[in-house]
């Protein structure tokens, strides 16, 4: 092998390292701890990343999704059972029953407000899921969490420690921008580009919050590790046995297989990112501490998922 070519295998297997997706977002919780408050330096930057991965996965919702009027409505409305009644509902008994303090408590509320992950639709693609469902259901659940999310903060926690005015401008620039920046791409020559590095474009967006996020909060978790175990405990029970439970059901129920992903996604990953980086802004590093461990406990998750579906199908 010649020189020349042992350097391009060199810069492939690099370029594959950092489109895949369990080892950037590994390698993002590692340098988050390894580096503490030293990441939390980009945090400024977590709003408009959140704000690019929604805007280039809404790119992938064409007019077409959007048609019959009845599955449109079906969808939505698994999403937002699934996304609210039963992984919300999980996290705030699971928030009420294991935690006492003020601010972790709020944290939690938050997540359990807010609206499912926007890696619903990728992992849905990849996982071999009902694309088209995760498509739909995403973006009614978003659209409503824009009234839901500070609504039912408003209703849990009151007006005192949330303000709703400041939720909402939040809320406009991480879903009604987006979805309005994701329309013109698709009617411009960027549609291709952006539909071909889509995937990589959101996942180094999730890095950039999960590196940030996990640092500011890193020594208060190693000051802390009992406190760390109970939002671990709630993050493990709120995916894993929430994703085992829902998968027997489904499969009780006779499920298709890529509906059957697509509604477990659903029903066992929020937008821990957003609401990490929303409360840290709005709230502090306390609050966000909760949002910061589940969303751990859910990328160790979604690598779990990846591996699982694969023997499965292969079974």
């Amino acid at each position: 092998m010649t020189a020349g070519e042992a350097a391009r295998g060199a810069l492939h297997r690099l370029a594959h390292l950092l489109r895949d997706r369990n080892a950037l977002l590994v390698t993002a919780l590692a340098l988050g701890v390894i580096l503490g408050p030293t990441a939390g330096r980009l945090s400024w930057l977590n709003l408009p990343g959140l704000a690019l991965a929604m805007t280039v996965s809404l790119t992938g919702i064409g007019t077409a999704d959007l048609r019959p009027v009845h599955r449109v409505l079906r969808a939505v409305g698994l999403g937002l059972l699934l996304t609210y009644l039963v992984n919300g509902g999980a996290l705030l008994v699971l928030g009420r029953l294991l935690t006492t303090d003020p601010q972790l408590w709020i944290g939690l509320v938050l997540l359990a407000a807010t609206p499912s992950g926007i890696a619903v639709i990728p992992f849905s693609y990849v996982l071999g899921g009902d694309v088209s469902l995760a498509l739909i259901s995403t973006l009614g659940v978003y659209l409503t969490a824009l009234v839901l999310m500070p609504l039912l903060a408003v209703l849990l926690l009151g007006t005192a420690v949330i303000e709703p005015l400041r939720l909402i401008t939040v809320l406009v620039q991480l879903v009604v921008v987006p979805l309005l920046l994701s329309r013109v791409i698709n009617v411009s020559p960027l549609k291709e580009p952006v539909s071909r590095w889509r995937g990589t474009i959101v996942n180094w967006s999730f890095a950039l919050v999960i590196l940030t996020v996990i640092g500011l909060n890193r020594d208060a978790v190693l000051r802390q590790p009992l406190v760390m175990l109970t939002l671990a405990l709630v993050g493990l029970v709120s995916t894993f046995g929430l994703g085992w439970v829902l998968e027997k059901v489904l499969r009780w129920r006779r499920v298709s297989r890529p509906q059957m992903v697509s509604a477990i996604l659903l029903g066992t990953i929020k937008n821990t990112s957003m609401t990490a980086a929303t409360v840290l802004m709005l709230l502090g590093e306390r609050a966000s501490l909760g949002p910061a461990v589940v969303n751990v406990m859910t990328v160790i998750y979604l690598v779990y998922l990846g591996v699982h579906w694969a023997q499965t199908e292969a079974a």
